[in-house]
């Protein structure tokens, strides 16, 4: 599991905010254990497809 800062380094190294930012939109999964919140392997390479699918579909409509 991972928290906040290696979630941030696994996505590029984003802020702080922006891991929170994600978490509360809910963009990115995340489980809660206590007060501390973190994000699975999973979680984040799902959150990356889903980045990679979005970026394919603009290509190609800026291709059509």
């Amino acid at each position: 599991m991972n928290n906040w800062r290696s979630t941030a380094t696994k996505l590029g190294g984003i802020s702080r905010a922006q891991v929170f930012k994600l978490w509360a939109s809910g963009a990115l999964g995340s489980v809660t254990l206590g007060s501390r919140r973190f994000s699975t392997d999973e979680q984040i390479e799902t959150f990356i497809a889903g980045l990679q699918e979005s970026t394919s579909d603009q290509m190609v409509e800026a291709s059509a």
